[in-house]
């Protein structure tokens, strides 16, 4: 309270504004990666909670995979179905790159699963709201169902083009070693670059469908439309971020697994080969376990850094960040969601078409 000291008040402290999320203008690496951290701190109710549930399904579904598919297959060929060196080729190298190939097939659809739950809270933390978990599930409200479908089909199309590459690998390991080496130079980096290229191109497909309300095909044309000469910045952004959060993952991680399989080793030490193989497939599932919730923080971290990416090239293309600074002129000073205030960030045509209207819409999903 200011106190009257003659001819001018004096002046009284007032607070500090708050921090933004993110600035309101084109973002710099520094400030994307700050703001997926910041994301991880935010509102974890909602963001880590889904984080974990995916993260832990993935992991398990991948050591379930492991159990029940890839170890009776080396047993199958090995019992007198195949020749030693079939045998030799499934045990040593196709058992293997079947299990990696299922596992990160699931690791990737757990990335997109999460991406359109980070992009709805990013967006919302970026105009300055919290979205409390009942304000998420109505938020999420007809886009769940796009969202899964979608991450089935990536599941789908990364196993099936795994399972293409372990067959070409076959193919050339029957005409020799030498062969299977040189095939291997060729085979391995054309596959890196492909994923490479479609999994940026396609990078923003989750953040359209959750926060756009787009279908499966207009989320896919968003995508394409946002990355168009912003590839490498967007693919060089994405793969730091993603080799950070693996390294730290790595280096928390492999002591725990070690930790839990040490012990299994030391409950199974009777010496009969049943047990041994029981208690090490547990210590395997709950090493997994483990894993999975130390990788949903990662995972929470790396697609806050999508959602802030696909926010990025919607500010730098379509001039976002002038809409949301008009939205944030206009907007109630509270910091839940309104569902009576318009969405700012509805498509451009949308967002073009609503100028011309004096009133906001009536029945916005925005809440």
């Amino acid at each position: 309270m200011a106190e009257f000291t003659g001819a001018f008040p004096a002046p009284a402290w007032t607070p500090p504004a708050p921090e933004p999320f993110v600035p309101l203008r084109p973002l710099t690496l520094g400030q994307i990666l700050a703001g997926s951290f910041r994301a991880l701190r935010h509102n974890p109710g909602v963001t880590l909670v889904p984080a974990i549930v995916v993260s832990i399904v993935a992991t398990l579904g991948g050591t379930a995979f492991g159990i029940l598919v890839v170890e009776p297959l080396i047993s199958a060929v090995g019992s007198g179905y195949g020749s030693v060196s079939l045998y030799g080729w499934v045990s040593g190298y196709a058992a293997g790159a079947l299990g990696w190939v299922v596992t990160q097939s699931l690791g990737l659809g757990a990335g997109v699963a999460q991406q359109g739950v980070s992009a709805v809270d990013v967006a919302h933390a970026v105009i300055g709201r919290r979205l409390t978990p009942g304000g998420f599930r109505r938020r999420m409200r007809g886009v769940v169902a796009p969202l899964l479908v979608w991450t089935a089909i990536v599941v789908l199309l990364a196993v099936v083009g795994g399972l293409v590459a372990i067959a070409v690998m076959g193919l050339i390991a029957t005409a020799g070693s030498a062969a299977a080496v040189l095939g291997g130079f060729i085979v391995y980096p054309a596959v890196a670059a492909l994923l490479a290229w479609l999994g940026t191109k396609l990078a923003f497909v989750p953040s359209a469908i959750a926060v756009e309300r787009l279908r499966i095909g207009g989320g896919i044309r968003r995508s394409w439309r946002l990355t168009r000469g912003q590839f490498w910045r967007s693919f060089g952004i994405r793969i730091l971020s993603w080799g950070m959060i693996w390294i730290a993952t790595m280096l928390v991680g492999i002591p725990v697994q070690l930790v839990v399989s040490w012990l299994a080793g030391i409950v199974a030490g009777n010496g009969d080969l049943g047990d041994h193989q029981a208690v090490t497939d547990a210590g395997a599932v709950v090493a997994s376990i483990v894993a999975a919730v130390i990788a949903a923080i990662g995972l929470v971290v790396t697609t806050s850094v999508d959602a802030l990416l696909y926010l990025d090239l919607r500010m730098r293309r379509e001039g976002l960040d002038l809409e949301l600074s008009r939205f944030m002129e206009r907007r109630r000073p509270i910091t839940r969601a309104d569902p009576a205030e318009v969405d700012p960030y509805r498509p451009p045509a949308e967002l073009a078409s609503s100028r011309v209207r004096s009133a906001p819409d009536a029945g916005s999903p925005w809440a």
